[in-house]
């Protein structure tokens, strides 16, 4: 698995009536681990793809940035990414790589 944390500047109320446009044409079945944060600034969104290559074909391909504008969203301001060690959501884990499991109580 791997994730992305991408920063857009702006109005934060305009960004994120852009952005809930564009999730629901995204559809919450394409979605594995995915948060939006509001910030003073903008919105920093959190997002997984499962693997480095499948998240270099999204980040960079043409397809999520015709989306983006078809949506209003500008080019984020920084894209940072990793290798996700360990994802867990409400109370189960998503993905490992080689952590030991966590109790459930």
């Amino acid at each position: 698995m791997h994730a992305s944390i991408w920063k857009f500047n702006g109005d934060p109320d305009a960004l994120l009536e852009r952005y809930d446009a564009m999730l629901a044409e995204i559809g919450a079945g394409n979605l594995r681990l995915h948060i939006c944060l509001r910030a003073e600034d903008g919105i920093v969104l959190v997002d997984t793809c499962p693997s480095k290559a499948a998240y270099e074909a999204f980040a960079h391909g043409d397809a999520f940035r015709e989306l983006r504008e078809r949506h209003g969203l500008p080019e984020p301001s920084q894209l940072d990414d990793y290798s996700v060690h360990l994802a867990y959501a409400s109370g189960s884990a998503l993905h490992s790589e080689g952590a030991p499991p966590l109790r459930t109580s």
